[in-house]
């Protein structure tokens, strides 16, 4: 019984296209790493990584959204609790202090956090706010969003705690957030904008620059960006061949398999092969947006938003970075960089939404 009730509510079209998406992120990370020695057979970690990501997203599917809304603060309060533990005990990578190791297996909290904060969030919405998003409201969803940003920051891994940003302005949009308020804030982010300035560290700083002066530190600071853009470039309509990019396979470009894994797709398959990414992501995107539509509650409605929130601000900052509009921040592109954790959270993710418009014809 209940496997045919998961199967009468699978969003088949949603979840094939989150597939494809991590399959193309496979090919594109086999070939980054097949040159790399001690890398070659990451894609095979990746690949028992989507099998472990797909299996969570079906559980997440069978069970039904307000459930997980009851256990909203609960999770989120384990999420919480797991990045005060990566403060005290994690692991160092990159330099940030963002994992941590149980047992043979590491994984990156912060990754488990957008989930529960996309969950926390719209649970909170939908129960406590009726009309428009009150001053003590808007206080608690900056203590809901705020408080993991704030950790985050500290391990310290500002690219993952900017995703948080457009979780944070989709809830104020979807509450009703008087534009006052808006303009309110924007006053005091120009404010304080210098003082944030004189904060950041000086790598931080020059990588911000680099946005507006390509040409500063060609072969420093610039040298990653101006990599992926010759990457991005030489691939031209169709792309070298797959596992035949030179940029990629002769190391020249850093975090091939990560963080600029587009590029390598881009190089590799052309402006079609990114383009064909990018569709995925917009189809994804918009089947979010359907399901919010065809929800039966203002919570489900809420919930596919918040992801829609989430996936579209992460993606813009991963295709910013690797075309060189964005600072290099290190976010990964959901579904296709290499990474368990980051997986697994964006298939739980998208099951959210799938769960909402499976759920569209129940009273």
């Amino acid at each position: 019984m209940l496997r045919r009730r998961l199967l009468d509510r699978l969003d088949l079209p949603t979840l094939f296209a989150a597939l494809a998406l991590a399959s193309v992120g496979l090919m594109a990370i086999a070939s980054a790493t097949a040159e790399q020695p001690g890398r070659s057979g990451l894609w095979k970690t990746q690949l028992v990584w989507l099998a472990i990501a797909s299996v969570s997203a079906l559980v997440v599917m069978a069970i039904d959204y307000h459930i997980w809304a009851e256990f909203a603060f609960a999770l989120h309060g384990v999420g919480i609790a797991l990045l005060v533990a990566v403060l005290a005990f994690g692991k160092t990578v990159g330099g940030n202090k963002s994992w941590l190791d149980i047992g043979h297996i590491a994984f990156q909290p912060s990754e488990f956090v957008k989930w529960t904060t996309c969950l926390a969030t719209a649970a909170f919405l939908a129960k406590r706010v009726t009309t428009r998003v009150r001053f003590v409201q808007a206080v608690q969803l900056v203590g809901i969003v705020g408080l993991p940003m704030m950790l985050i920051a500290k391990q310290p891994d500002m690219g993952t705690a900017l995703t948080f940003v457009p979780i944070f302005v989709g809830a104020l949009l979807m509450g009703g957030l008087q534009w006052r308020w808006v303009l309110g804030a924007a006053v005091v982010v120009g404010l304080f904008a210098p003082v944030g300035w004189s904060h950041l560290k000086p790598y931080q700083r020059e990588r911000i620059l680099l946005v507006v002066n390509p040409d500063l530190d060609p072969s420093g600071v610039g040298y990653q960006v101006r990599q992926s853009k010759i990457a991005v470039g030489s691939g031209r309509v169709t792309g070298k061949g797959l596992f035949k990019g030179t940029q990629n396979r002769l190391n020249f470009l850093p975090a091939q398999h990560t963080d600029f894994v587009l590029a390598v797709i881009a190089e590799e398959l052309g402006f079609i092969g990114a383009a064909g990414v990018l569709a995925l992501l917009y189809y994804l995107l918009y089947r979010g947006l359907v399901a919010a539509r065809s929800s039966q509650d203002r919570l489900g409605t809420y919930l596919s938003l918040l992801v829609v929130c989430w996936f579209l601000g992460q993606s813009a900052i991963n295709i910013g970075m690797v075309v060189g509009m964005m600072p290099t921040i290190g976010v990964p592109l959901p579904f296709v960089s290499y990474g368990g954790t980051a997986l697994i959270a964006v298939m739980c993710g998208i099951a959210l939404v799938a769960n909402v418009r499976g759920h569209r014809f129940v009273n």
